[in-house]
């Protein structure tokens, strides 16, 4: 079993993000909601925590703390062990309700009490019923939502409450939201001495009715602090991190992005932080900088690409892997699968053989090994071996300390001599990385059963994408145990394009931070997402490398840190390095990470709905000023159209094989996605010109919302609305206007629609904004019948 390596696109290295609250504690309330049972691990007492609060005890606790809402039952009552920040577990009494309605499920409750000392742990409501609707604008505010959070966290911890510090990055970055089923997620940090201890805290979701929805409390009180220490300025931290910094230049692949994903070379910035005393760079966990080889394994590559044109057969398949990793005659195969896919996009056919065997051992040992086994896959058009793993499942030796026979050193002349010889095509473009032996302590060998050796794949200076090949050699018999490579047929430059100079890459990377005094928790006690004490099965086990060294009283120390904290925290994004702009990382769409300001809205009567528009850059921006009462365009009023509907999630990007729709909006055009994705959600039809460039009139736009709403077919019949429109002679259809007027999305003037009266920014933000709302009270929940 190996670790399943994160492919996509971060922003920072994991490093940095140990520094970030809400990715811990989602991780762990995702494991605190979920029944586990208490894991064994070899050499430690496999007997759960006996719980001190009793079933009746924990039910009443509840009660106390939540108000169960009308028409909730009880459901079930659990035990279970739920994994905190350093690894261990405790008992935790996890009660579930449920609303029933004609046997339709209309909503759940969990509530998770601490079985020894009744504190609430977490709790979640999940609302189903049909007839909710959340309400637009949503009725409390950001503002409000923390005074909810604040009054709930008095209510069930209020001793813990005086030690918390609010944390402002999720209202720094909020914007007002486009639909009413928003959930505010408030945080609060432990505070030791005033400084925020972001791995330890409570945090709190309160919906757009101010309900608190989730509450999630994280607390150790193991954690010991860094004391007495003299932190340097701030000042001299952030010119420290500048002189720090590491850019590096990657390929990334907008795996989002509607149509072709080409890559996109970018610069990217290595999160670190700063020890707080010296200014030097401390990372959380030890062993974490690699030492990288400088030059690629070959200056040219050893062989040509293999052609797809093998076909292999299984027993061909069985017989490459038998060959190439010498296994034993004892190895029987188990299973053999075929499989066989089409990529639409490219039209690429890949295939593979999916191979298992088992084999069962009663070599040094009096006592039977059962399970032991190895997997692979192969491309059976190339002949190459993309994964292989053997393993073996714990015996009465597991928990003996390791003695390595084998050095690092010995364990990496192997790597290299095995990616040479199975990727002969590549080896001028791998670039070995591997941690030197000094990183690792005496107490992580005895627990480490294999060297993980990697090579990530570089072309002509920059890192192609997450792809690499890893090596896994077992430390006591030399064998590689191991192996996975991911390169693909992504069509990257052959030689690296020109770019900006790195200082402007700094620069603008670093403006987009603020330098925070912390504390972070050295050795942190999840390691990529796995409860410590699975980790250390994992490690006992080799089928991961030890990385931090732990203690073995459970104890975790946490040192006083300058970190750099992301401003913007809204979506994925990446730095182009060859325009220095910023992209989504999905979609590849342009975006601004900055606030948009504008000078000319401030006493204007739609300044909050221009706003709104300008939150989510759907109104563009010239010499700082959005020119409100200037007529709109038609290109840019289906654009703010698209984003509203949209909510503003994500960005809207179409690849080099789409078709544009209208001769005159190409491909070229800034509005070109944003008409596409109007033709395809149906809001315009496909005719020869759109004439983006031309003034937008009422009863235009009014077509637009009406469709917006799925009401286009209702214009069809006239002579069901009301005949109240003093110029309905001079519109196409009377439904358009009827509608928008009766929602009072659009309004009459005199009685006179005005259908072709051009239309303001203004008015068209104006409008939107009370589309929005009335979306909100029309749409109706879905209902399930089963």
């Amino acid at each position: 079993m190996k670790l399943i390596k994160q492919a996509g696109t971060l922003v920072l290295a994991s490093t940095l993000l140990l520094t970030a609250a809400p990715g811990v504690w989602a991780a762990e309330a995702a494991v605190g909601n979920t029944s586990i049972a208490p894991p064994a691990f070899p050499g430690k007492d496999d007997k759960q925590l006996d719980a001190k609060i009793t079933k009746e005890q924990a039910i009443e606790r509840a009660k106390t703390y939540i108000t169960l809402p009308e028409g909730y039952t009880f459901q079930s009552i659990s035990l279970n062990a739920y994994y905190n920040m350093n690894g261990r577990n405790f008992p935790t009494w996890n009660i579930n309700y449920t609303k029933m309605v004609k046997d339709r499920n209309y909503g759940s409750l969990n509530v998770s009490i601490n079985g020894l000392d009744g504190t609430l742990t977490a709790y979640s409501m999940n609302d189903n019923d049909p007839d909710h609707k959340p309400s637009y604008p949503p009725k409390v505010d950001f503002k409000a939502a923390k005074e909810v959070a604040s009054a709930f966290i008095g209510k069930v911890n209020p001793v813990k409450q005086k030690e918390l510090v609010y944390n402002d990055s999720e209202e720094n970055a909020f914007r007002t939201p486009l639909n009413g089923n928003y959930q505010y997620n408030i945080r609060f940090d432990r505070s030791v001495g005033g400084v925020p201890f972001a791995m330890n805290g409570i945090n709190v979701v309160v919906n757009g009715e101010g309900q608190v929805t989730n509450y999630n409390y994280n607390w150790d009180d193991n954690v010991t602090f860094q004391q007495n220490v003299t932190p340097i300025t701030k000042e001299k931290a952030a010119q420290m991190f500048r002189d720090k910094a590491n850019l590096s230049l990657l390929y990334q692949i907008p795996y989002g992005a509607k149509g072709k994903k080409l890559p996109i070379i970018s610069y990217m910035l290595g999160g670190f932080s700063l020890n707080a005393e010296t200014g030097e760079i401390w990372s959380p966990v030890k062993g974490m900088e690699d030492a990288e080889g400088n030059k690629p394994l070959t200056d040219k590559p050893l062989a040509a690409k293999p052609t797809a044109t093998l076909d292999l057969t299984k027993e061909e398949a069985i017989k490459k892997v038998t060959t190439v990793f010498n296994l034993s005659s004892e190895y029987k195969i188990q299973e053999a699968s075929y499989n066989e896919s089409t990529n639409p996009e490219t039209g690429e056919t890949n295939s593979n053989w999916n191979l298992s065997w088992n084999e069962t051992s009663e070599k040094d040992s009096k006592v039977k090994i059962v399970g032991k086994g190895a997997w692979a896959s192969v491309n059976s058009k190339t002949g190459e071996i993309t994964n292989f793993s053997s393993y073996t499942p714990y015996g009465p030796d597991s928990d003996k300390d390791i003695e390595g026979k084998i050095s690092l050193e010995d364990a990496i002349t192997t790597s290299v001599d095995f990616v040479k010889k199975q990727l002969p095509a590549y080896t001028d473009q791998l670039l070995l990385r591997a941690q030197t032996a000094k990183n690792y302590s005496e107490d992580q060998l005895k627990h480490m059963r294999n060297w993980d050796i990697s090579f990530k794949r570089v072309i002509d200076g920059v890192n192609a994408g997450n792809e690499e090949a890893t090596v896994s050699i077992d430390r006591v018999t030399g064998q590689i145990v191991g192996y996975h490579f991911s390169i693909s047929n992504m069509p990257y430059p052959q030689q690296k394009p020109q770019v900006l100079a790195i200082d402007k890459a700094k620069d603008l990377w670093l403006a987009q931070f603020d330098i925070k005094l912390n504390y972070v928790a050295q050795g942190s006690g999840f390691i990529g997402g796995i409860p410590l004490e699975k980790y250390r099965v994992m490690v006992a086990a080799g089928d991961v490398p030890q990385s931090m060294d732990l203690k073995t009283d459970g104890k975790l120390e946490a040192k006083l840190v300058y970190s750099l904290v992301p401003k913007f925290n809204r979506e994925p994004f990446l730095l182009d390095a060859q325009n220095g702009q910023w992209r989504n990382s999905e979609t590849g769409e342009v975006i601004s990470l900055d606030k948009v300001t504008v000078s000319d809205i401030d006493n204007h009567w739609a300044k909050n709905e221009l706003q709104l528009m300008l939150d989510y850059q759907a109104l563009d921006v010239k010499d700082g000023k959005v020119n409100p009462d200037q007529t709109i365009q038609r290109g840019e009023l289906v654009k703010m159209l698209v984003i509203a509907m949209n909510g503003g999630n994500g960005g809207i990007y179409y690849g080099a094989e789409r078709k544009a729709s209208f001769a005159d909006v190409s491909k070229s055009s800034p509005y070109f996605a944003y008409v596409e994705n109007a033709v395809d959600r149906g809001l315009l039809d496909v005719g020869a010109e759109f004439n983006p460039e031309a003034a937008m009139n009422r009863e235009e736009m009014a077509q637009l919302i009406v469709k917006a709403l799925g009401y286009k077919s209702l214009t069809k019949f006239d002579g069901i609305f009301n005949g109240n429109i003093a110029d309905a002679a001079k519109l196409k259809h009377v439904g358009d206007a009827a509608i928008v007027v009766g929602l009072n999305i659009m309004s009459l003037n005199d009685g006179q629609f005005a259908p072709q009266q051009e239309v303001t920014k203004a008015q068209a933000a104006s409008a939107f904004y009370r589309f929005l709302q009335r979306r909100s009270e029309l749409q109706e929940q879905p209902r399930y019948y089963y």
